[in-house]
């Protein structure tokens, strides 16, 4: 899944102005009409899929696959219309959206429909009882500026039928329009927000903290964040050595460890994403009692800008801070970066 700049920045207003606070009741209607096939068992991805189709058969309803994952922008934003509009919701009230998430089913959401290739995300695809693929498209084609686009293409979907191009796609000043109105709601959801966010779990040594990240920019970006709250961040720190590592929880949870004057982790956030660790121990105290955390415009490893991987989740949860894997090490060089804004906040 490629993207220009305009369009990563284009889809990252769209997961914004879609993601809405959701009341109960919305929330277990879009349950009923569309939900994750995760694993359970021994049962196979084939055999859940299979499920779904008899019992949609039954019920004399459609079913439509949706190969998705966490770090795919179109995903999301379709997923955010399915939950927060009532318009998209009727579209699926005769049929079924499934979502598989290729990271978890990675290998058998491949294999799943023989001829078919899911690593475009999000592919939707319309199967019919006997695993005959009555018709696909990628989620990009829906016309995601307007839920009234969305739902009449997973409309049309469900009955087998070719999706249309959006009604604003010959109507360039309806579609600035749209971007505009999804750009005021992106600036007011982002208002009062806080950059970090911490609560506390134990106490003196022993203590580990809850640390939330928002990153409420656009592009993905860079975090610094001490281990120690009595070795606050520097400017020019003196690096001894440095380790790329992944939390065992995420297959893509990638980050940066680095040993100096201070010690410090480097994570990356994606654009209007957040990164929660549950588990992060915070030893020492520092002389205001808060915990400063640096966001960055870049960084530089000897020169060599440390670019994020391409796959970023949108919003990593992290359970066990230390189980983690190394993926590269090395020693000393030098270590430059830019500072786009301190944060700092009251560690309880």
């Amino acid at each position: 899944m490629q993207f220009s700049a305009i369009s990563q920045l284009l889809l990252a207003l769209i997961l914004w102005t879609a993601a809405a606070p959701l009341a109960s009741a919305s929330a277990a209607a879009s349950q009923q009409t569309a939900r994750y096939l995760h694993k359970q068992g021994t049962k196979t991805l084939k055999e859940m899929v299979q499920f779904e189709l008899d019992t949609a058969q039954k019920k004399g309803k459609g079913v439509v696959l949706m190969f998705t994952s966490d770090w795919c922008s179109p995903c999301k934003a379709i997923k955010e219309y399915v939950h927060a509009s009532a318009v998209v919701r009727k579209a699926l009230a005769n049929g079924q959206l499934l979502y598989i998430d290729v990271d978890e089913w990675r290998g058998p959401a491949q294999a799943l429909i023989a001829g078919e290739d899911a690593s475009k995300l999000p592919t939707l695809v319309r199967l019919g009882p006997q695993w005959q693929v009555l018709q696909k498209c990628f989620g990009s084609e829906m016309g995601l500026l307007h839920e009234d686009a969305v739902a009449h293409n997973l409309a049309l979907l469900l009955q087998g039928k070719p999706i249309e191009k959006p009604f604003y796609a010959s109507k360039p000043e309806l579609e600035r329009e749209f971007m505009l109105k999804q750009a005021e709601a992106q600036t007011a959801k982002t208002k009062g927000v806080p950059v970090v966010q911490v609560v506390a779990k134990g106490k003196g040594d022993a203590r580990k903290v809850g640390l939330t990240i928002h990153n409420l920019d656009g592009p993905r970006r860079w975090f610094l964040i001490p281990t120690r709250l009595d070795q606050p961040l520097q400017e020019k720190p003196n690096l001894r050595a440095w380790w790329k590592m992944r939390w065992n929880e995420h297959v893509r949870a990638d980050f940066l460890r680095l040993q100096g004057s201070p010690d410090f982790i480097a994570v990356p956030v994606a654009g209007y994403g957040s990164v929660e660790l549950e588990d992060l121990a915070l030893p020492g105290r520092s002389a205001d009692g808060k915990l400063a955390v640096w966001e960055l415009d870049w960084l530089k490893l000897d020169g060599q800008d440390q670019t994020f991987q391409i796959k970023l989740p949108y919003n990593l949860k992290i359970v066990h801070f230390d189980q983690q894997t190394m993926l590269g090490q090395g020693a000393g060089g030098k270590l430059e970066f830019r500072v786009r804004a301190r944060h700092a906040v009251k560690v309880p």
